[in-house]
């Protein structure tokens, strides 16, 4: 499905990816099923990737909502999770992520804690929408 602006570039069973070249924008729904092991994590991330490839990130802010995403703390879970996200988020000149509750707030600023781009981390969309500078109809961001 395209929204307004918006263009589909890549969707597996776990995420969808839009992107509105007007706004330099990349939109990342995460869906609620959860990874049924770190290899389908990382190939998910890999697709993703490749379907990335052509944009300039440099210049394109990254808005993730993950609202649906279900919490897993696991060590090998966090670990691969981690070098993925860090790996996907770290060339955008700037990124926001949208979490349902406190608790993954807490678990991902812990998680990129390290990282050499800090990223916005909020529960509330307007709050994110916001960080990166961007006017986005949050209606066309549900994706049915």
């Amino acid at each position: 499905m395209a929204f307004l602006g918006f263009r589909e570039l890549e969707r597996d069973v776990y995420m969808v990816v839009h992107y509105d070249p007007a706004q330099h924008l990349v939109f990342i729904k995460r869906y609620s099923r959860n990874y049924p092991s770190i290899a389908e994590l990382e190939q998910s991330f890999q697709r993703i990737d490749r379907a990335l490839g052509a944009i300039a990130r440099h210049r394109t802010v990254l808005l993730v909502d993950a609202r649906d995403a279900p919490l897993r703390n696991d060590d090998g879970f966090e670990g691969a999770f981690l070098q993925c996200h860090t790996q996907l988020t770290q060339a955008f000149k700037k990124t926001a992520v949208i979490l349902r509750s406190a608790t993954g707030v807490l678990q991902l600023g812990r998680l990129s804690k390290g990282y050499v781009k800090p990223m916005g981390i909020f529960t509330r969309p307007d709050d994110a929408l916001l960080h990166l500078g961007v006017h986005v109809d949050l209606k066309q961001l549900t994706d049915p």
